[in-house]
């Protein structure tokens, strides 16, 4: 059964009672998500299937009213009692029916159970390099070759540095997942390019930056007024001090100084004691852009593989 948010708090508690045991509690959208408290930015569809009355098995389906083109398929789950009937499966399949049905061209999501993996292959996922999510692609072409389409399409967009909203969470996906030359993307909320680690998040990493707010902030650079192509974030310390860091794709770099520049903003509006940044050792590139903003050299650390210099702004 298909069911558009806002749900009704029945099924959301029941939902929620299939997936938080199974998902250790860390699940992509929070309860008033579902209850439609992003109906504004999102489009989150919620399938179900039930034996003898009882929820047995559901998955849910989120995409942005600005950028319909990109989705996130998430909490594909069965109770044990209906595992290996083929529930799993068909879910999985009405979603991405439903998907490409309203022009839907590149769906995502991320197992790290093989025997899932091995289904979703046989849909037409393909696994993405350097990460445990994958990617279906409705016209078929390889992921690799919708990256390239993908961005190369937004080369000459008009970009603009925001504030975030819901509406980015699936179209934050492909810039994270994409490789990046750079080794860490963002120190705030452990981002590294898919050269150097393996990203295991899909929709998930909205909720990873959404994690800022409250003792940050983050922006988005976001391109033809919904795909995303650059993030910065800013975190305060107990001690005041606040950490800047962020990164864009390639063909936006332009546009990293005004993203760094909104979370220093933040910083100073918060009267942070001291604004400083962590960067890779071998980021050199991305060392001299922050240098270029007034960030000097203070001392080398060990957080990034191989090692880090922090760089305060005076």
């Amino acid at each position: 059964m298909r069911h558009e948010a806002p749900l009704n708090a029945n099924l959301t508690d029941e939902l929620l009672d299939l997936w938080l045991p199974i998902f250790d509690g860390a699940i992509d959208l929070t309860r008033e998500a579902l209850l439609g408290e992003e109906v504004p930015h999102s489009r989150i569809t919620v399938y179900t299937r039930r034996l003898n009355g009882r929820l047995a098995g559901a998955c849910l389906l989120a995409s942005s009213h600005a950028t319909p083109s990109i989705g996130g398929l998430g909490e594909v789950a069965t109770t044990p009692a209906a595992r290996r009937t083929g529930i799993a499966t068909e879910l999985t399949q009405q979603a991405l029916d439903d998907f490409e049905a309203r022009g839907g061209q590149a769906l995502f999501l991320g197992t790290v159970n093989p025997a899932a993996a091995r289904i979703y292959h046989r849909l037409g996922w393909r696994k993405l390099a350097g990460a445990r999510l994958m990617l279906k692609v409705s016209s078929g072409a390889s992921p690799e070759e919708w990256f390239v389409d993908y961005f190369r399409a937004l080369r000459t967009a008009s970009v603009e540095v925001r504030a975030p909203t819901p509406a980015d969470r699936a179209p934050m996906i492909p810039l994270l997942v994409v490789p990046h030359d750079w080794h860490a993307l963002d120190a705030n909320t452990d981002i590294q390019s898919t050269r150097y680690a393996i990203q295991d998040s899909c929709l998930g990493l909205y909720r990873r930056y959404a994690a800022t707010d409250g003792r940050g902030a983050w922006f988005v650079a976001s391109a033809d007024g919904g795909h995303v192509v650059g993030l910065s974030t800013v975190r305060m310390a107990d001690t005041g001090d606040c950490r800047v860091d962020g990164f864009t794709h390639r063909d936006h770099i332009a546009h990293w100084q005004a993203l760094i520049q909104a979370a220093v903003d933040w910083a100073s509006s918060q009267t942070a004691a001291r604004v400083y940044a962590n960067v890779a050792v071998e980021d050199e590139e991305k060392r001299g852009m922050f240098e270029a903003l007034g960030f000097r050299a203070r001392h080398y650390g060990g957080n990034f593989q191989l090692g880090e210099q922090v760089l305060e702004l005076v």
